[in-house]
């Protein structure tokens, strides 16, 4: 679960685009190719069975503990962004404020008949998580790097204990769809190696 739920801070769901020959007939630009469709097809796989459990997740990242140990791993993310990527903390700072905003709209809320939802409507949302997508693209590598502290590694691994913790005692069923998403990660992340070696990377 840890190696996925940084996936959720994500959230983000994005395809790699490797670079080949240029002529794009060779048997190794067919494999990358292949590749890629395989791998478009996991992160759908991935995105459909974590949407089945977002609200128990939403949920979880709403109890005293695991706010706390998500402030921590957010205080030791920024301090170490702030020391080797200054340039990037606005990049943090939007996604932080978007990803709230897609947090609070998934929680529902008590409408009269007939009364409309107050919140954004779906174009709106649509257009949130597309902004959240975006800048988590921008922020990636900025991350990895950041991922590299071993503070950082520390804080993330407390707060995925703490989300994985409240998920099951909310709903044990939710393991079985978080087994699966640590499986295709582990997919991923083969097909990723295969295609950074064919593209010489």
């Amino acid at each position: 679960m840890n190696r996925h739920l940084k996936t959720m801070l994500p959230l983000a769901v994005s395809a790699a685009v490797m670079a080949g020959c240029s002529d794009g007939t060779s048997e190794r630009d067919a494999r990358i190719a292949e590749l890629q469709g395989q791998r478009r097809t996991l992160l759908l796989q991935f995105s459909s069975t974590q949407n089945a459990i977002r609200g128990i997740q939403v949920r979880a990242l709403q109890e005293p503990g695991v706010q706390a140990a998500q402030d921590t791993f957010n205080a030791r993310l920024r301090a170490v962004v702030q020391r080797d990527d200054p340039e990037s903390v606005a990049l943090l700072d939007r996604a932080e404020v978007v990803g709230r905003e897609l947090q609070q709209l998934s929680v529902p809320v008590l409408l009269q008949q007939g009364q409309d939802d107050p919140r954004l409507g779906p174009e709106e949302r649509a257009q949130l998580a597309s902004d959240l997508a975006e800048t988590e693209r921008a922020l990636r590598p900025v991350i990895d790097r950041a991922f590299e502290d071993r503070m950082v590694v520390e804080a993330f691994g407390a707060l995925s204990d703490s989300v994985v913790a409240a998920m099951l005692r909310m709903d044990p069923s939710t393991q079985v769809s978080m087994d699966l998403m640590a499986e295709i990660e582990g997919q991923v992340a083969e097909i990723d190696a295969e295609i950074a070696s064919l593209s010489g990377e």
